[in-house]
């Protein structure tokens, strides 16, 4: 995974929010690693949307040569 240098998106922040509360919901992560665990997220949450443009361009490209 190729980690970016650029900010991050309130929206980024947000889905990391909501992963990150789930994860203490079900007792899954340990108070002393929220904040590692938070700054993971939101480098997962960028790379998750970079995949998902990735993928419509490619489908846009398929769609145009047909």
């Amino acid at each position: 995974m190729k980690i970016l240098s650029t900010s991050y998106t309130h929206a980024h922040g947000f889905r990391a929010l909501k992963r990150l509360h789930k994860a203490v919901i079900y007792n899954s992560v340990l108070p002393d690693e929220l904040h590692k665990l938070y700054k993971a997220l939101i480098h997962f949450e960028r790379y998750i949307e970079r995949l998902a443009h990735q993928q419509t361009v490619v489908k846009k490209k398929k769609s145009k040569k047909h």
